[in-house]
């Protein structure tokens, strides 16, 4: 399982929306849009990798996000 959001809604400074998923190749993503993924609630405490939409695939770049359960939920 997978909590994938985009990047965009974080930088926004209001809420962000995760959609839960089973697997990753069966996310559609937006050509050029970035989202930050995490496997786990518990690993969203940490740096998340940031992947970016090629097509309708996610492809993982080398770039990590640095994030804070607070930032999210509260």
């Amino acid at each position: 399982m997978y909590y994938i959001a985009s990047r965009n809604q974080r930088n926004s400074g209001g809420m962000i929306i995760w959609r839960h998923i089973k697997k990753l190749n069966s996310f559609k993503a937006t050509d050029g849009m970035e989202y930050v993924v995490a496997k786990s609630k518990k690993e969203m405490e940490r740096s998340l990798p940031i992947y970016i939409g090629v097509g309708d695939k996610l492809i993982k770049t080398r770039r990590y996000e640095i994030t804070w359960l607070e930032e999210f939920f509260g």
